[in-house]
């Protein structure tokens, strides 16, 4: 394999602008992350069922699969919770499964007196390159669908917990990191509700830590009314910090109740610490300050007719419009190249000046005090009185 493909290969296996845990650690000697296993934590393990990974061209388009995928959360109500109404709140971790940050919020949301859900979107889809023919692709399919199943299980473990008879369904939040911050944000569009959820049954609440809001999505500033509270560092790798300023502005304008709180010198991953490190890097090329936006125009005339990229950096069809043919080859030859070899990438750029080489995921003790204590006022004022 020549030096090119090489080249070419390694950055369609970073282009991810949002993992939720890192995979390679600059440490030369560290063994890296621990070996993947079923999260097991206390209360009862409920299945139902969602969709296989989509990718991100099927999920915009609401292609529904004939085949479903059986996932499951774990149930745990707090102690002397009574026999009914009890409100809960519904988690969704971030790429990596559930880790240290996840298991903090489910302390703290017991412990305030809600009964928590923790969704696992992994593990019931261990073989999803062979359920969702992704020939090539990262961990738990992540790269063809950047999070956007977790919207899908959002909606699943909502209908599921308001059939509950312990469960108040008017009462009913969520809160999700990164990927699942995305899930928890965008689960509240209406487009997307239409298409895989149930209209008028809405989320309480809805907690997003640190979610990637960097692409922009028809109609995303149509949501319900599910009073939306976004935590993000002012420092994060992942997604350009001011995507979810911006987007946050979009729907106060819409007359929505949505707030953002960023935290100063605050990474990516702040409430936990990593395989017991402080600060997890990883090196490896990163899109996170890219910003894009849904682009039904894609595939062009340069790209295969069955490329599912539906994200084009904001901007691409200008640049489309001006480029040179030789401009235009220097660009199409990669993306034609990733294509071929089995690749499903839902992002297409063009300028790759907003791309860099690692990104970062770091422990922060005062962010996350203050994030709890935030987060316990909003849940106690939406779900607890």
């Amino acid at each position: 394999m020549n030096k090119i493909l090489i080249s070419i290969l390694v950055t369609a296996f970073f282009l991810i602008s949002n993992l939720a845990t890192s995979t390679t650690v600059l440490a030369g000697a560290d063994p890296g992350p621990p070996k993947e296993k079923e999260w097991k934590g206390e209360g009862e393990k409920i299945e139902f069922q969602s969709m296989p990974i989509l990718t991100i061209k099927d999920f915009l388009n609401g292609v529904v699969p004939e085949k479903r995928n059986t996932i499951w959360g774990t149930l745990n109500f707090p102690a002397n919770a009574p026999d009914k109404n009890v409100p809960v709140v519904v988690l969704l971790h971030g790429m990596g499964g559930i880790h240290k940050a996840e298991e903090f919020w489910l302390s703290a949301l017991n412990n305030m007196g809600l009964a928590t859900f923790m969704v696992d979107s992994n593990w019931g889809r261990k073989k999803c390159k062979k359920d969702s023919n992704l020939k090539k692709d990262i961990k738990w399919c992540a790269a063809a669908n950047r999070g956007m199943n977790r919207v899908i299980d959002g909606y699943g473990a909502l209908e599921l917990l308001s059939k509950h008879p312990r469960i108040d369904p008017k009462r009913i939040g969520c809160l999700g990191n990164s990927l699942g911050a995305r899930g928890c944000l965008y689960l509240n569009v209406k487009r997307f509700q239409k298409m895989w959820g149930t209209p008028g049954l809405d989320y309480a609440a809805s907690v997003p830590m640190y979610p990637p809001c960097n692409a922009t999505f028809k109609d995303d500033d149509e949501i319900t009314d599910t009073p939306i509270r976004i935590h993000v560092g002012e420092l994060d790798t992942y997604f350009p910090v001011d995507s979810c300023i911006n987007y946050v502005a979009r729907l106060k304008a819409k007359g929505k109740d949505v707030d953002i709180k960023v935290y100063p010198d605050t990474h990516h991953g702040f409430e936990g610490k990593i395989d017991g490190k402080k600060t997890w890097k990883t090196k490896g090329y990163n899109d996170g300050k890219c910003y894009y936006e849904e682009n039904p125009s894609l595939p062009v005339a340069e790209m295969a007719p069955d490329d599912v990229a539906i994200l084009s950096q904001i901007g691409f069809n200008e640049w489309y419009a001006s480029a040179t043919e030789k401009e235009k080859k220097k660009i199409f030859k990669r993306v034609k190249r990733r294509h071929k070899s089995g690749w499903r990438l839902p992002s297409l750029v063009y300028d790759d000046s907003c791309a860099n080489n690692s990104t970062t995921d770091q422990y922060n003790e005062a962010s996350r005090d203050e994030a709890e204590k935030l987060v316990r006022e909003f849940f106690t004022a939406t779900l607890i009185k």
